[in-house]
Order: structure tokens, then C-alpha cells, then sequence
């Protein structure tokens, strides 16, 4: 059994599964889109023929999976080349790490990948044998298998960066990064003078996803306590949370799984702030190191400032490293089959 990863193409995807490569049968199939996704989604729309261009490149591209193989989608990537792989003959395993309302958004308004007459659960779900979410919710309401959100590291890996751990942080800082989002600039306008009066530095940096149009320029508020700019790459990130001692998470409205973010935290011994009550339910959870953000408790950060906490064990973040993902989707589809 090998396990195809389909167009997992960001930086920090492909880390990991060079990693995974070192212990497990896996591989990267990242040229699936390439003189794919385009021509397809021209010819749909011009209502031309697509059934042979589409055998054709199954032929070219997927000729090497066999049935007791799995593909494995992500849920962002897959909207771009459902038709090459929703009739293709292995188990085919979709991840979702976004909500529904967010994948909605983003393939009808941002990539244009699906029209706005279309709907990520009908267009997308009913071609996988499983599918995944780290969202609570999205679980119930459409009946998906929960996976918990996991790193782009091994267990090996998260053993030597606990090992290398620097544990001397001079400057008390907190960092934040995400999208522009209303409720997110509120936050912070409202956390920040709370951090900054009790000598912490912050960093905190509001992503313009459209920098250089016209159009999203408007409407976006500045603040002297947060930056706006561009998104940086997923290990300046993680070099930005190592030189941080909190870290701020403040999630998209709905969403009540935890975020990659979330996880980082508890990974590089971090205190968090976040907005996600959910996080409550996780077994990582420690009200000395994480502080769940409402609008009536901001006050009590100060007091949160001052605790110290005991780093959360190596046999809990197993749970959330890639092999668990891996073994997890493996075991449930023996279990199945």
C-alpha cells in the first residue's frame, strides 16, 4: 500500500513528506494540475467535450496507482483537478484542514475554482471512500471522520526540536500572523495596550492576500499595533514563534477546530492566547499555558502572564505529528476493508 500525496505543494507539506519518505512507503504527486487544471476548466466552461482529455491525462498521470493504493487530497488543492481523480480505481482519501464555510469562500471568490452556483459538499465530497476534518462541527453536520490537526513534523523530528529547545527567550514578546479579518483586528486592538503596559513587545502582522489592487487596499483599518503586508514563508514563522514566548491565535468565526498554530505553541513550549473555546476539549489543554480570549476576561491576562507551566509530554504530541495522521487513515482503511 502506497500513499500518493495529491498536490500537497506548500513548503512545509513537502518537508514533511520527505520526512515520512524516511519510514513509510510514500510519495509526492505534485505535477497533477500541470497542463491539467486550466484547459479542463476552460473547456467546462466553453461547454466543450471533456471526456477524452480527461482519460488522457489519467492515462499520463495516474498510471501507476493500483487499487490497494491511497490518494491522499487536501482539501484546498482538490477543487482544481477533481475530475482527473473522483472515478480513479484506489482509495481515495480526502483531508479537509479549512472549514466548509472557508473552502466555499475561497474556490468561489478567491481561486475561482468553483462557480458560484456550486457547493464544495456537492461538487467535491460524494468521489472519496473517506474524508477527514479537524473541525468539530463540519464532523456532525456532514458526517466526516475527525482527524486531529497535525504537524508537518515526524515524531523524530519533534524529539530533536525538543531536544535543541532554547529555553532562554530574553525579550517577552507575542506573535501573531493571519489573515485580514475584522474580528481579528479587533482583537488585537484590544489585547495589544493590555501586552505592551506590561512590558511585552508584540508582533502582530495582518495578511492583505490582494496586496497591489486597488479595491482591497479599501476598507482595511491601520493600527500602530499591527503591520500589514504579505505572507511570509512557514518556517520564518516557526523561526518567529521560537523567538517568542506567547503566541496569539485568533480564529476564523465558526471555526472550532484547532489551528496549526495552536499546536506549534504547545510543540515549542509556548503560552497561547486564543479565541477557540473548543480548545478546552483537547488533551493538551492547561489553563496555566493557554488562555482562552472572551470579551469579558481580557483583564485576566495579567494574571495569566505570570504563570508557569509544565511543557506538554512527547506521548501527547505524537498525537498530532504526521505519523499519527498517516497511521490513522491506514489503520481505518484495514478496519474497513
Amino acid at each position: 500500500m502506497t500513499i500518493y500525496f495529491a498536490e500537497w505543494n506548500a513548503d512545509y507539506e513537502k518537508s514533511m513528506i520527505n520526512a515520512l519518505k524516511q519510514e513509510y512507503d510514500v510519495i509526492l504527486f505534485n505535477k497533477l494540475m500541470k497542463h491539467f487544471r486550466d484547459i479542463n476548466f476552460s473547456l467546462e466552461r466553453k461547454n466543450y467535450p471533456r471526456k477524452w482529455f480527461i482519460k488522457l491525462n489519467q492515462l499520463i498521470k495516474l498510471r501507476k496507482l493500483k487499487p490497494n493504493d491511497i490518494l491522499l487530497c487536501s482539501g484546498f488543492g482538490i477543487s482544481g483537478f477533481i475530475d482527473l481523480v473522483k472515478d480513479v480505481n484506489c482509495h481515495r482519501v480526502l483531508v479537509l484542514r479549512d472549514t466548509i464555510n472557508v473552502l466555499n469562500n475561497c474556490m468561489k471568490n478567491k481561486k475561482k475554482w468553483l462557480r458560484q452556483d456550486e457547493d464544495y459538499i456537492t461538487k467535491i465530497t460524494p468521489h472519496f471512500d473517506t474524508i477527514y476534518s479537524f473541525d468539530f462541527d463540519d464532523c456532525k453536520k456532514y458526517k466526516f471522520n475527525y482527524l486531529n490537526q497535525f504537524l508537518p513534523f515526524t515524531i523524530s523530528e519533534i524529539k530533536k526540536i525538543r531536544e535543541e529547545m532554547n529555553y532562554n527567550i530574553t525579550t517577552r514578546s507575542c506573535f501573531f500572523i493571519g489573515e485580514y479579518l475584522s474580528n481579528r483586528v479587533e482583537v488585537i486592538n484590544n489585547l495589544a495596550p493590555i501586552l505592551l503596559n506590561n512590558n511585552y513587545n508584540i508582533d502582530f502582522h495582518l495578511i492583505n492576500y490582494r496586496l497591489g489592487s486597488k479595491k482591497a487596499k479599501l476598507n482595511l483599518k491601520k493600527s500602530d499595533y499591527y503591520s500589514l503586508g504579505q505572507k511570509i514563508s512557514y518556517f520564518d514563522n516557526i523561526e518567529k514563534i521560537k523567538q517568542s514566548d506567547i503566541i496569539l491565535e485568533i480564529g476564523q468565526i465558526g471555526q472550532t477546530g484547532v489551528t496549526l498554530r495552536a499546536i506549534e505553541a504547545i510543540l515549542f513550549n509556548k503560552k497561547l492566547i486564543t479565541t477557540n473555546k473548543s480548545i478546552r476539549e483537547y488533551d493538551f489543554y492547561n489553563p496555566e499555558q493557554i488562555f482562552i480570549l472572551e470579551s469579558q476576561n481580557y483583564i485576566d491576562i495579567i494574571k495569566f502572564l505570570q504563570t508557569k507551566f509544565t511543557p506538554v509530554s512527547l506521548d501527547i504530541l505524537y498525537r498530532y505529528s504526521a505519523d499519527a495522521m498517516l497511521m490513522t487513515i491506514k489503520n481505518d482503511l484495514i478496519k474497513d476493508s
